[in-house]
């Protein structure tokens, strides 16, 4: 082992071509990077789960239904707010 600067400094390049995957519980992306063509991605590939569609339609439907309820819901409180005086 030795101690102090080390006689060459080696200097290691980025890839230029590699790919990263991201998953969550509805998708699995790959993204494919080539540095010599492009900054961005060249390429994203996109693949659902199975029960994917039908969850993500049932989260639009609860946010839907959410939204509908605090909308009623202000009326009501607005309401009688007018009714009792208060701000």
């Amino acid at each position: 082992m030795s101690r102090g600067r080390p006689a060459v400094i080696e200097t290691v390049e980025p890839p230029r071509k590699y790919t990263r995957v991201f998953e969550d519980e509805f998708t699995v992306e790959t993204w494919t990077y080539d540095l010599n063509k492009f900054h961005g991605p060249i390429n994203v590939d996109i693949k659902y789960k199975a029960g994917a569609e039908k969850a993500i339609k049932q989260q639009i439907k609860q946010a839907k239904q959410e939204k509908k309820t605090a909308r009623q819901m202000k009326k009501i409180n607005e309401a009688n707010n007018k009714r009792t005086g208060k701000k």
